[in-house]
């Protein structure tokens, strides 16, 4: 995110005390220094728990210190039932579901007491139990697992709940539904933020063969060669014998063939679509390998970026890895051989072969908004962010986030309102329109949305001086809202004197959906019912200078990253990159600082990180000004086992792709090839003799595409044949 003004006319606003001093022979405005500071409050509202609800908690303590076990049962009940969303702080700065809150009461209960309880609550748990474990309905389980938890029938729900989600392949919710039967083992020093199951008549080493298992299977080697060595000698069921994989086993002698096995599969081939932002819901896909790149096999130009008024003046502030005379603010998707993008007005698709118009002979623009519908970038008031533009590909139909590109408007008279539209169209019907949502008077749709089956998620912003985030969800068929929770509210340097441009994209993994809101908090949501599973607060930035913001106000397209269990974070308002346990919310590490062989710790440097491109094998792969391997595990979680180039060069531009095991990194002139490994460098691909310039990557049919301002350009091999550039596209 930067500061980006676009007017050379007027007062900023009170709010700031912004004063523009404009010249008239030059066009350019100019902020006077000690006016262009901020700073913001630390508070970050959520839907906490109130006093009245905390006082009861309170009473909930009192009446167990004085064995009144039925009123304690009674009034946590009574909580759970009158305070739906709420929110309860179970470690600093970590915050879980208020009823998850009580079931972990309930489950700490004197033994008294818990059988009290579970005379009340075991018919109802034992009803949703059977019934789910017959139809095998993974909601009636859940409603075991966040309802009556510490039922007699909690630790079967979640055993039940496990075996369901490892036949679809979640791995990471099946791990945690086992994880939550054993007792918990919390690290010295850590604050545990989840109950384990209180009396489980289930065989442990049943459920720790199957945590060993799921490790196999996703194929977490290291952790699995961990785990069956501490089933062995730490637990002692090294001769343990049950049912695994549908057969009486010895759990550790098949566990240790299919370990040994594991070596020699195969791994899936990756999909030569690339339907949403950074290729999967998980915005963590591997893209083909690519063929030998030496010429240009076609190029189309679709729209014509506009520059920014003033750029290069002191009052716009500079961006990492991105010009702001012509900002790299598409991201294409790619389905069946079609490429597709689009600005604020237009959708335009392109066959991948050819660059020719997606059908037929029409040209390449497939949806158009109507002249008195479209909504230019705002012009006439200043507009802190930049635009970016990506559209989401799911069984067969594109959904595309269009309207205006403001998402906070200014609190001046006569701003640019926000808003914005989810459109739905029949890609098998040459782009049919299937139906469209709106976002009602002060909302706004918070960037492209992400689908899984019948539901679409999309983050969501209520205007205000601080800021509303909110993830909604919608149904795919209809268009129709089925829930829209609110998720926090912080400011933000535009402070409503100017207004804001953001791009939050959500990140989908399994049944859960994460939202990192830039707004101080990070949380993960129920798929079905938007209830807030967790959320987390993060140490945001203070303070700086609108003309000469911070790196890292520039991630404005940084969605969480999915990887084996764990969330990697980029928020916009602070400097470091978080890791978190994506089950329980807590942070595993925070982007803290390279250390030297002394130990003492120098500048962190990841504060230009503006693209998470994944994960592979040990390191989260990053870039912004350079190109970051960061370690993922062990003593040297969060900090960088290596960065290119060394020294003060800032050659970054663009967002790269990880392809096959390299990884292809963008600069003005060159596009540098690595092995994701080693980070050794392969390969350099000099982009002025082909008479382009860097930008976004892409892999389309086994070619690189380059997405540089407002042009496609598709790398391929020596000597192929060149197709005809396809007319320039004029707004």
């Amino acid at each position: 995110m930067h500061v980006r003004l676009r007017s050379a006319a007027g007062l900023v606003g009170a709010c700031l005390g912004l004063f523009l001093l404009v010249s008239a022979a030059s066009g350019q405005l100019r902020i006077t220094r000690p006016s262009s500071q901020f700073e913001l409050s630390d508070t970050v509202q959520i839907d906490r728990a109130d006093g009245i609800i905390l006082a009861r908690l309170e009473r909930v303590k009192a009446c167990l210190a004085e064995q009144q076990w039925d009123e304690a049962v009674e009034t946590l009940r009574q909580v759970m039932e009158s305070s739906e969303g709420k929110l309860l702080e179970v470690a600093p700065r970590h915050f879980v579901n208020l009823s998850d809150a009580c079931q972990r009461q309930l489950a700490a209960l004197p033994t008294d007491a818990l059988k009290l309880y579970r005379r009340r609550i075991d018919p109802v748990a034992q009803r949703w139990y059977e019934e789910g474990v017959m139809r095998r309905d993974a909601k009636l389980l859940n409603n075991v697992v966040h309802q009556a938890f510490a039922s007699s029938f909690g630790d079967k729900a979640l055993m039940a709940l496990g075996e369901i989600y490892l036949e679809e392949g979640n791995f990471a919710e099946a791990r945690w539904c086992w994880e939550r039967i054993l007792p918990v083992e919390t690290p010295p020093g850590e604050i545990s933020t989840w109950p384990g199951y209180p009396d489980t008549t289930l065989d442990p080493a049943a459920v720790r063969a199957r945590l060993v298992l799921v490790s196999i299977l996703e194929r977490s080697t290291e952790r699995a060669r961990h785990e069956l060595s501490q089933f062995e000698t730490k637990y002692k069921y090294g001769n343990a014998r049950g049912r695994l994989a549908g057969r009486e086993v010895r759990y550790a002698a098949m566990l240790a063939d299919l370990l040994d096995q594991s070596r020699v599969w195969p791994n899936s081939p990756p999909g030569t679509d690339w339907p949403t932002f950074a290729g999967s819901p998980a915005r963590n896909t591997i893209a083909p390998e690519v063929i030998d790149v030496a010429a240009v096999q076609w190029r189309a130009r679709f729209v014509r970026p506009a520059p920014l008024v003033g750029a290069g003046s002191e009052a716009v502030a500079s961006v990492v890895a991105d010009d702001p005379a012509a900002p790299l603010a598409y991201h294409p998707v790619i389905s069946q051989g079609r490429i597709f993008v689009a600005d604020e007005n237009e959708i335009f698709g392109f066959r991948a072969d050819s660059g020719q118009p997606a059908w037929g002979n029409s040209g390449p623009s497939i949806y158009r908004e109507a002249d008195d519908a479209a909504q230019p970038v705002p012009g006439s008031s200043q507009l802190f962010g930049t635009p970016r533009y990506t559209l989401t590909i799911a069984d067969g139909r594109l959904y595309a986030r269009l309207g205006t590109p403001v998402t906070n408007p200014s609190q001046q008279a006569g701003a640019a309102a926000a808003g914005g539209s989810i459109l739905c169209m029949d890609l098998r019907a040459e782009g049919k329109l299937l139906w469209r949502a709106d976002a009602e008077e002060g909302w706004a749709f918070d960037g492209a949305p992400v689908v899984d089956g019948g539901q679409l998620f999309v983050a969501m912003r209520h205007a205000d001086i601080r800021p509303q985030a909110y993830v909604a969800c919608f149904d795919t068929t209809t268009g129709r809202m089925r829930w829209r929770r609110f998720i926090c509210a912080a400011e933000t340097p535009a402070r409503a004197a100017l207004a804001e441009c953001t791009y939050n994209l959500l990140t989908l993994a399994g049944d859960t959906v994460y939202v990192n809101t830039n707004l101080g908090a990070v949380a993960a949501l129920a798929a079905d019912s938007g209830r807030i599973n967790w959320l987390s607060l993060y140490p945001r930035a203070h303070g700086g200078n609108l003309a000469r913001m911070d790196a890292h106000w520039s991630r404005d397209l940084t969605p969480a990253v999915f990887d084996h269990g764990r969330l990697y974070v980029a928020p916009a308002d602070s400097p470091r990159v978080y890791a978190f346990d994506a089950a329980t919310g807590q942070i595993l590490w925070p982007g803290r600082h390279s250390e030297q062989a002394t130990g003492t710790p120098v500048q962190d440097p990841l504060d230009d990180v503006v693209h998470l491109l994944g994960v592979r094998g040990d390191y989260l792969i990053a870039s912004g000004y350079k190109l970051y391997w960061i370690n993922i595990s062990g003593p040297q979680a969060g900090n960088i086992a290596f960065v290119w180039p060394q020294g003060p060069d800032r050659l970054g531009f663009g967002r790269g792709v990880l392809t096959g095991n390299r990884v292809f990194w963008p600069t003005r002139d060159k596009i540098y090839v690595f092995d994701q490994q080693t980070a050794r460098l392969k390969k350099e691909i000099e982009l002025g003799p082909l008479g382009i310039r860097g930008g976004n990557l892409l892999v389309a049919d086994g070619h690189l595409l380059v997405v540089s301002g407002g042009e496609l350009i598709m790398l391929g091999t020596s000597g192929a044949k060149k197709t005809p550039s396809p007319e320039i596209v004029t707004k």
